[in-house]
């Protein structure tokens, strides 16, 4: 995979909002089990959340793109 690939770094965000995601997951659950304040914690993952989705559809769109181009983004793709 080229580095210059629009696709790259679209990965390379999902694979980052959606480790924070998960963590701020994690935190979520157990301050929403041990009775601690968690609506800071929801409502950020809210906006990871959100944030993953429009990285999800833009990945969508430059495969979508690709294809009609004729291009491969991935060789497995």
């Amino acid at each position: 995979m080229r580095r210059r690939d629009p696709a790259y770094y679209v990965d390379v965000g999902i694979g980052f909002v959606g480790f924070f995601a998960f963590v701020i997951l994690v935190v979520t659950i157990v301050s929403e089990l041990t009775g601690t304040n968690a609506l800071g914690w929801a409502l950020t993952l809210l906006v990871l959340v959100i944030i993953l989705g429009l990285l999800w559809r833009a990945r969508i769109r430059l495969r979508d793109t690709a294809v009609r181009s004729g291009d491969r983004l991935h060789k497995g793709s």
